[in-house]
Formats: C-alpha cells, structure tokens, sequence
C-alpha cells in the first residue's frame, strides 16, 4: 500500500478485529518495570520522560501531521516497557499484543487536555494505521540520508470521549523498539507543549544528534528540510524557510524545553552557497543526555536473537518477617480504628498476600491500611454501623481474584487518578443501566467495592497489576 493510502477493511475482517480485540482486552497484562509515564502522578509529581529509539525519531512522512505523531510518541511512551519485556520473556511475539491507555492520559501527553471529543485523535490513529511511512536515518559515520518504508499500527479503536484507547503496533515497529541501538530520552511535557510539526521534529532531533562533547549538531540543509517535512517548493527560498520554518521551531523549542538553542549558516567559501546548518545546544548538559543503547536485542541475521541478561527476582521475606514489621503499639491503634476486627489475623493474611504477589512495603502501617480498607471497605463499612461479627467472611474471600489486585493499585493513586476512573465508572453504569441511576459513591478506598468491578478489565489493561 501506498504512503498515506487508507485500506478499506471487509465487514467479515471487522469482525474477526472485533473478536480478537475483546479477547486481548480480557487478557492479563504482563507487569511492567515501571508506571507509564502517561500516568497523571507522573504528570503532577515528576517530568515524565521515554526513550526513543533514533530510526523513529528520523521518520520522513509528510502525509503525518503534528497531531499524528504527538499520538504516536504517546503511544511508543506508554509501551516502550513492554515492548522490551515481551522480547525478553518471549510472551508475546512482535506485533501480536493489544495495548492500551486512558484516553485521559493520551490526551494529557499529546497537549490536548482541553478537548472533550476524541474525534482528531480517532483520524490520527486511523492516519497511522492506514500509512506506511518512510524512517529516515543518519548511519553512524556516514552524513547520507537513508531511508526504510514500514507501518505503523495494525490496529485502533478510540472511544468518543471517555473510555480507554487501544492499539497494537506492526511488527516491525516493535522490533525497531527490542533491537540494540541508540536510544535518546524525549520530554513528554515538552512535546506536549509544541504547536507546531516543525519545532516538535526539530526538538527530538536535537536530542538525537546533539554531540554532546561539542554540543552542537551540523546538518545539510537540503536533509534537514527533508527531516523537518519542509521540503516544498514554497520554501525553495531560504528566506521562506527560515521565517516559517526554522526561527518558528527554535522559538518554540527556546520557550518550553530545558535547554536553548541557536543556529548558524556554513558556508561554501567559494561560492557562500548556504550549504550546512549547525545548531548549538545551549544550557545545562543534564537536559541532554547521553544516548542509552542496551543491553537490548540485536537482529544479525534478519531475526531477533534474544542478547539480555538473565532476569534476577529480588527474594522477598518470609509472610511471619513481614507481618512482624506491624508491632504492637501500631496493632493497639488499629484495634481501635476497627472496633471487632481480628486484627493479628488481618495482619498474618496481609502479610501472605503481599508476599505471594511480590508487593513491597516500604511504610508497612499504610499499605495495611491501604490493603483493610480497599480489599473490605464492605466489612469496615457495616463494622462501624455496629455489627463487627462480618468480620468473620474476610477470610473466606478468594483474594487473588484480579478485582481485588485492581483495588489495591487503585488504593495507591492521587485523588485525581482515582476521579478519573470513577468518571468511567459512571459512564459504564449508565450505559449498562440507562433507567437508574448509580448510587452516590466516594473517592475513599472503603467505597471502591461499590464501583470498581465496573471497571476493572479497563484498569489491568491501562495499568498491569
């Protein structure tokens, strides 16, 4: 198919999508090494970050917009762990695994927090489903522009405001993600904040090709505005170029991003043709730094070999160390707080649980709080109106059903996390209910058996647990 030509799927094809895609969405996730940087702590409480890998960086397409690739840095942001952790137990062959992400938390990374319809970011997703795009890339040691014609994503579905946005990549994107090679780390705040496709290109170009003993970078002009999409003949005047294109990318990019830059003209000293531009980073040189390269998967021979250390579990302690960390003044306290529990055998039963899911406990007292009042919020609910012999059922409930993983992840978000999984909480009732309405429910972890299960499949596939 033909760059920036869309296929027309058959109704049988449909589908046939439709059914594998409920079926991956009922699927476990597999765990992570880290929360997305998409998350909304991430976004409050720290500078959500990826690394990119460079032959992504270089993308030549013309038919993308601005709104394509800030939809797809979002989605290589939130699956660029997976990627790897797919390719290093074997889970999930390239290009076969269906991720997915609030549409919240997209549109957050993308800059679009202010749309309520996902209407654009539903044509991005079909733009990058249906083109095949043209990677362009500076082999190392060699200034010649290369190219190489691969697809995207294989699949797409976005809901029309809230709700959860799935997708699966092509398998050769997600090999491009596994293999050995340079990898630069992209500001997901500061590509939020770029307006314009010019100075969104420019700054992760910068990153790339910065070299970071002489912090500056060099490039042909007619490749850089091959690289920037700016190679139309309006800007064959290098007036036009550098008034549209150029002074509008490196304002941008001054304004938002942690580092400055400015650029100069090369010359050629015979003729004073403008042949090279050479950009030059200026400020701290932590926000530029070094390209990551493994250890990742190398592809010698046309197939990945799997190149990575064999993975080490961090031994946990034994369920009797672990309920030890709760003495007995902390033990005095809760009986108080849970008028009739058994608080020692609440305590023996969160200290297994926690062992057997492998769940760190850096402050014991408030993951066991945190734990009570998520996983029985019924029990302490109907404790406190006075009857405490209900506590007598915790023990009969099959904890290692997912729901119960699900509130306990959910017990360890901010307010504003858990309000927007409560948003599509309601959204699922009225639509699953459409004549009554959902009863008043909380925030608080005790109100989570009222309302999480109604989300639950959404959760594990936007947030592993």
């Amino acid at each position: 198919m033909e760059r920036g030509t869309k296929r027309v799927t058959p109704a049988a094809d449909a589908e046939d999508t439709s059914a594998e895609l409920r079926v991956q969405q009922a699927a476990p996730a597999v765990n992570g090494p880290r929360r997305s940087p998409l998350a909304v702590s991430n976004w409050m409480h720290g500078d959500p970050s990826f690394l990119k890998v460079r032959e992504l960086i270089e993308v030549l397409d013309p038919d993308l917009s601005v709104v394509d690739r800030k939809l797809l840095d979002a989605m290589l942001a939130h699956a660029s762990d997976t990627v790897l952790s797919d390719a290093a137990t074997g889970e999930a062959a390239p290009g076969t695994r269906v991720y997915s992400a609030l549409a919240t938390d997209v549109k957050r990374a993308m800059g679009w927090e202010s749309h309520k319809s996902n209407s654009r970011i539903l044509a991005a997703a079909k733009n990058l489903q249906s083109s095949v795009i043209t990677i362009g890339y500076f082999a190392p040691g060699d200034n010649t522009l290369r190219h190489r014609n691969i697809s995207l994503i294989t699949l797409s579905e976005v809901p029309e405001s809230h709700g959860v946005i799935y997708w699966r990549f092509s398998p050769e994107v997600e090999k491009l993600l596994s293999m050995k090679g340079e990898r630069f780390l992209v500001q997901l705040k500061v590509l939020a904040k770029l307006t314009s496709g010019y100075s969104h290109r420019l700054y992760q170009l910068l990153c790339a090709n910065t070299d970071r003993e002489t912090l500056s970078w060099t490039v042909p002009a007619g490749d850089l505005r091959q690289v920037l999409n700016a190679a139309a003949e309006s800007y064959d005047k290098w007036a036009a170029f550098e008034r549209r294109v150029l002074k509008v990318a490196v304002d941008e990019i001054n304004q938002h991003a942690a580092f400055n830059i400015r650029y100069e003209l090369v010359l050629q000293e015979r003729t004073k043709k403008r042949t090279h531009i050479r950009f030059i980073f200026e400020g701290p040189a932590s926000a530029l730094p070094p390209a990551e390269t493994g250890p990742l998967l190398e592809e010698p021979t046309g197939q990945l070999v799997f190149d990575l250390p064999g993975a080490t579990e961090t031994s946990m302690p034994p369920p009797s160390a672990f309920a030890g960390k709760l003495g007995i003044r902390v033990r005095s306290r809760y009986r108080e707080e849970f008028p009739g529990a058994p608080i020692d055998d609440l305590i023996d039963l969160w200290a297994t649980w926690c062992v057997r899911h492998r769940i760190k406990a850096e402050r014991p007292p408030r993951v066991f709080e945190r734990w009570l009042n998520s996983l029985f919020g019924d029990l302490v609910l109907e404790a406190r109106e006075g009857d405490a012999s209900v506590w007598s059922t915790a023990f009969s409930r099959d904890l290692d059903q997912p729901v119960y993983r699900v509130m306990f992840a959910l017990g360890g978000m901010v307010a504003r996390q858990r309000q927007l999984w409560l948003a599509l909480a309601r959204s699922k009732y009225a639509d699953k209910y459409p004549r009554t309405a959902m009863p008043a429910v909380s925030l608080d972890c005790v109100d989570f058996h009222l309302w999480v299960p109604l989300i639950k499949n959404e959760f594990m596939k936007a947030n592993p647990v």
